[in-house]
C-alpha cells in the first residue's frame, strides 16, 4: 500500500502536537517514511504538514515577495493589508525578494495567490491585447 503524502503529514501533525520530545518524534517519522521508501515525498510531505497545522491553530503562513528590498514601513503595510484578507486569524509572514516581479506584492498561502505584481499586470495585459488581434 502506497501512503500519501498528506497521510504522511496527518501523521507527522498528530504526533507533534502530543507533545513529547520533538527530535525523536523527527527521527521516528523519517524512519518510518524511509522504511516506506518514501523520501522523494518529503518537501510535499512538510508543505502538507504545515498546511494541516495551520489550518488547526488558525493561522496562516503567508509569503510576502517583493521585487526590491522594503523598509519596515512597506512591510507592515503589506502585512496590514494582508490581515485584512485573512480576519481573524494568525497571520505568519515571511518575505522574499523576487527581482522578476519587476515591482508591486504578490502574496502566496499553501492554497491562494494574491498577485498584485508588475509582471503580473503585464502578463494580463499580453493576454488581453492577444486576445484582440
Amino acid at each position: 500500500m502506497k501512503i500519501s503524502p498528506t497521510q504522511y503529514a496527518k501523521v507527522l501533525v498528530a504526533l507533534s502536537s502530543e507533545g513529547g520530545d520533538s527530535s525523536r518524534v523527527a527521527s521516528s517519522f523519517l524512519a518510518f517514511v524511509r522504511k516506506h521508501r518514501g523520501t522523494k515525498k518529503l518537501p510535499e510531505i512538510v508543505r502538507a504538514a504545515e498546511a494541516l497545522s495551520d489550518e488547526q491553530t488558525g493561522r496562516v503562513s503567508l509569503l510576502a515577495e517583493t521585487a526590491v528590498e522594503t523598509d519596515d514601513a512597506t512591510r507592515n503595510d503589506i502585512m496590514k493589508n494582508a490581515e485584512a484578507l485573512f480576519p481573524g486569524r494568525n497571520v505568519v509572514f515571511r518575505h522574499e525578494v523576487r527581482k522578476n516581479l519587476i515591482g508591486g506584492v504578490r502574496l502566496s498561502s499553501h492554497d491562494e495567490v494574491v498577485d498584485g505584481s508588475i509582471r503580473a499586470r503585464l502578463r494580463a495585459l499580453e493576454r488581453q491585447m492577444g486576445s484582440k488581434e
